[in-house]
């Protein structure tokens, strides 16, 4: 009797759990297919449905022929691209480099070291200062202005350290046993093994980059330099982004052949989210990996 109720419970269990993320998913596509959808239909159909769209009764790919044909689209792409690829890199570059500087216990003035690490992570600079730095090192209306500020993150270079530190003692011996100076130790033996956790920071640092704006806003005026993102935040305010939103390849068409601004804006979005879902499943196995054994190591 005891484990038909146990039976029963679980059974219960399994089912109530089920429902609950069957309804999570549910809840976090529907967004995703609606700003998909709303970008896939024409002006007569966008009116005719009050703008709200789940399935496109007649699929067009007008607002992405459209956002191609607006050199201020292409642009903010590649600038987005650029600064996402540069930012990465570097930061990944001085994370690594200063995690395993920070990993050698024979280090001198280590303690002060990763004091001041720490004392970034709990007081920041703030916006006035910040851009104050930015302005006296003639870093305003470049890429750089949008890569130097963030090139390196307190936190990421501690959890990097903490799996320097329980690389084996024996293995860094026995390297430097056969010759291995300190670059190759870092280079061959402490990149590979902290791979996973190197992984996930660098997504991380890639999405922060292809999704920040803000920081755009204070030091970018030069509109040929603007990301898509801001970009993006701008359509979406109704600033004048200096494009005729209604010229090009929809003038002169019947609203059944033409796409509306709220189309276009879509599709603008689904253009900003697209690359990073392209990059994730490349490396979901190292992120998943690196997650954990960054939350059991301390």
């Amino acid at each position: 009797m005891n484990m038909r109720i146990r039976s029963l419970d679980e059974k219960l269990y399994r089912l109530l759990s089920a429902f609950v993320i069957a309804a999570a998913s549910l809840s976090s596509l529907l967004p995703l297919l609606y700003v998909l959808s709303s970008s896939l239909v024409t002006d007569q159909e966008w009116t005719a449905k009050n703008g709200f769209i789940l399935w496109p009764s007649r699929p067009t790919l007008l607002a992405y022929e459209k956002i191609v044909h607006g050199s201020i689209f292409v642009q903010a792409f590649g600038v987005s691209v650029l600064r996402t690829v540069l930012g990465t890199a570097l930061t990944l570059a001085a994370t690594v480099v200063t995690a395993y500087v920070l990993s050698r216990r024979e280090l001198p003035g280590r303690k002060a070291l990763l004091f001041a690490v720490l004392f970034t992570i709990l007081v920041g600079s703030g916006m006035i200062p910040g851009y104050l730095v930015v302005r006296d090192t003639h870093l305003l209306n470049s890429v750089w202005a949008l890569v130097v500020p963030m090139l390196v993150d307190s936190w990421s270079v501690l959890v990097v350290k903490q799996f320097f530190e329980h690389v084996p003692s024996e293995l860094e011996q026995s390297a430097r046993i056969d010759g291995a100076g300190e670059w190759t130790l870092m280079t061959k033996i402490m990149l590979p093994m902290a791979a996973p956790a190197i992984a996930a920071i660098g997504l991380f640092t890639a999405v922060s980059h292809w999704n920040a704006w803000f920081d755009a806003l204070l030091y970018i005026n030069n509109p040929h330099l603007m990301p898509l993102q801001l970009v993006m935040r701008n359509m979406f305010a109704n600033v004048d982004l200096g494009f005729d939103m209604n010229a090009g390849i929809t003038s002169g068409l019947s609203p059944a052949d033409r796409v509306s601004e709220q189309s276009l804006k879509m599709a603008v979005a689904v253009v900003g989210i697209l690359p990073i879902l392209c990059i994730y499943p490349f490396i979901q196995k190292h992120f998943t990996k690196g997650m954990y054994l960054g939350a059991v190591k301390g």
